[in-house]
């Protein structure tokens, strides 16, 4: 990766625990139950337009929602690189997502187009780039970027229910899920 590349990833706040990590084989495929790379991108418009503690709080809300709906996600051992506030190039992720032995790439891309508080693009690849399917949402009306803020992540959240447990989206295995984040069995 290149020392210009490198420069425009921050790394993240937060760490995502509990994620397995699966071993990865000569041909650059993991081997193992299927992954997610999580990685958020924030556009020129975004940043221009919007402030940083909007793309922090969208990281923040997809990472908890992933996690709590059980998502299998991978981690980037080298350096935490989940996010960034300037252009990479697709490529460019797709390579850190090789580098976590992930099976999919999740990409998320946060804008803020002159017309809208905000919008939200998600993504699937898989190792090759190829894109599996794409989700959007925005939201344009109201009064404040708040309420546009909340009514995008919930559509988000939503449009993401259906791709659950689906190529982009795996869940991990319950014996996987620690002990309190189990369903609790259901009665008779």
């Amino acid at each position: 990766m290149s020392s210009r590349a490198i420069s425009l990833v921050l790394i993240c706040t937060f760490l995502l625990a509990g994620v397995p990590v699966l071993a990865q084989q000569p041909g650059g495929e993991a081997s193992g139950p299927p992954t997610a790379y999580f990685f958020v991108q924030r556009t020129k418009g975004h940043l221009k337009y919007s402030k940083s503690e909007v793309f922090l709080t969208v990281v923040d809300d997809v990472s908890a929602y992933l996690n709590t709906n059980h998502v299998a996600l991978a981690k980037d051992e080298f350096g935490g690189r989940t996010h960034a506030e300037s252009d990479m190039p697709l490529s460019t992720v797709l390579d850190i997502t090789r580098d976590s032995h992930a099976t999919y790439l999740l990409y998320l891309i946060v804008d803020r187009p002159v017309t809208k508080w905000i919008k939200i693009t998600v993504r699937a690849h898989d190792l090759s780039g190829k894109q599996l399917w794409q989700e959007e949402t925005s939201s344009g009306g109201g009064m404040s970027g708040g309420h546009g803020l909340r009514v995008t992540l919930d559509r988000l959240h939503k449009l993401l229910d259906k791709r659950l447990g689906q190529e982009g989206l795996p869940l991990m295995a319950a014996s996987e899920q620690k002990p309190s984040e189990a369903a609790p069995p259901t009665q008779q």
